[in-house]
Formats: structure tokens, C-alpha cells, sequence
């Protein structure tokens, strides 16, 4: 039977890497003046990224305590993203990655980092769609499957945390971000290679069909894997 390693090879030698998006987007908007802030930055482990150098000051905000060791940011703040301890237009660039599936109140939350923005910053996000079936199926199991499943996916219990999916489609978002003060500057919907079902062959074979049904039509754009968004302050 064909290994995953040589599907991989086969059908993704030039995939389109949706964390590339992720990172070119944001990368638009670091001047060396710049303020900005991650916006649920964590520990940092998972995400590593040389901002700092390239702009006046990163600040990292985080619920989680261990945002304090995150060695990707210049100062760390521990606090709630829908109550920011900043004043007004204290930000040039907000950016947020696998956070927003998280919120339990994202209209409540996009409107504080509205508030911190400067007029004409931007948002920029990356986050799972909700109608993608790797979405579906987090929806429909419990949390403790989701800590066992990222464990075997090398990830740590402890960065294991419940989803809500409340702002991850992409009328959502645009509805959100109208009710909120901001403007859609660039969404993309992404289907990347089937990372999720690389556990076995035929789930894999199953995963490339997929991508390549939902990325070849644009009526199906709705049922790809990520959202990256940048939303402009108006």
C-alpha cells in the first residue's frame, strides 16, 4: 500500500500553506514604528516568529499565566481580550492565531480590539472554519477525545482548550466585523493538505479528494479547513 510520506509527496510538492498566508499578511504591516500585539499569544511554543525586531513593541496578552516565558514577545500582559488593560488607538496591528474558535463572546471581544486599534490598523486572524469536517467532528466529540487526540499529535493536554466556534464561518465574520467598526480588508478561505488524517493511507487518499473538490470550485469555498482574515479599523 502507498504510504502516507509518498502521498504527501505525490499531490503537495508546491501545497499552499495557509501559516505562510498567515505570516506574508502579517508580515505587510511591520514597520519599524509599529505597535502590536498578539492577541492570545500563550507560551509561545507552538509559534515561533522574529516580529519583535522588526517593530516598535510587541506586547503578548494572554488568560494563561504562562504567557510570561513567551520568548517571542517584548512585554507580557496576562488579561482577558475582552476587557484590555490599554487605552485607546494603542495599536497599529493586532494579530491572532487559533484563538478565535475560542471566544465564548467574539463580538464582545472584536469590539475591544477595535478599540485598541488605531484608525486604519488592522486584525489580522487565522482560525478554523466551522463547516470544514475536521471542525464538525471537534463540535460533535468531547473535550477530553480532543486532549487525547492532540496528544497523539504531539501536543500537550495543557494546550488542549474548548472550542466554541462562534465567529468561524465566513458570513459570521462579516456580519461581526460590520457590527463592530470594522471593514474586510482580505479573507481567505484555505484547504491545505489533509494533515488530520494522516494516520492512515486511505484517510489520506480521502483528505486529497477533498481538497481538491473544495479548493477546485469557488461555490465551496464555505466548506475549506481555515480562515485568514484582515479586517482594516475603520
Amino acid at each position: 500500500m502507498t504510504t502516507v510520506h509518498e502521498l504527501e509527496t505525490r499531490y503537495y510538492r508546491d501545497a499552499l500553506d495557509d501559516h505562510a498566508v498567515f505570516d506574508a499578511t502579517i508580515r505587510r504591516y511591520l514597520t519599524p514604528g509599529a505597535r502590536i500585539m498578539d492577541a492570545g499569544a500563550g507560551r509561545g511554543l507552538r509559534s515561533r516568529y522574529d516580529y519583535a525586531r522588526l517593530v516598535e513593541r510587541l506586547v503578548g496578552v494572554d488568560l494563561d499565566p504562562q504567557v510570561k516565558v513567551n520568548a517571542n514577545v517584548d512585554h507580557a500582559v496576562v488579561g482577558d481580550l475582552a476587557r484590555l488593560p490599554f487605552a485607546a488607538e494603542s495599536f497599529d496591528l493586532v494579530f491572532s492565531k487559533y484563538v478565535f474558535e475560542h471566544l465564548p463572546r467574539p463580538s464582545v471581544t472584536l469590539h475591544e480590539l477595535r478599540r485598541v486599534l488605531t484608525p486604519g490598523g488592522h486584525l489580522v486572524f487565522h482560525t478554523p472554519n466551522r463547516f470544514h469536517y475536521v471542525a464538525l467532528g471537534a463540535m460533535l466529540t468531547p473535550q477530553r477525545f480532543h486532549v487525547w487526540f492532540n496528544e497523539r499529535r504531539g501536543r500537550e493536554a495543557e494546550d488542549s482548550f474548548p472550542t466554541a466556534y462562534r465567529i468561524n464561518d465566513r458570513r459570521t465574520i462579516l456580519r461581526l466585523a460590520a457590527m463592530t467598526g470594522f471593514g474586510v480588508h482580505r479573507l481567505d478561505l484555505i484547504e491545505p493538505k489533509p494533515d488530520y488524517l494522516s494516520f492512515h493511507p486511505l484517510a489520506y487518499r480521502a483528505g486529497v479528494a477533498y481538497e481538491r473538490l473544495v479548493n477546485r470550485w469557488s461555490r465551496l469555498r464555505d466548506l475549506r479547513c481555515v480562515i485568514v482574515g484582515d479586517l482594516d479599523a475603520r
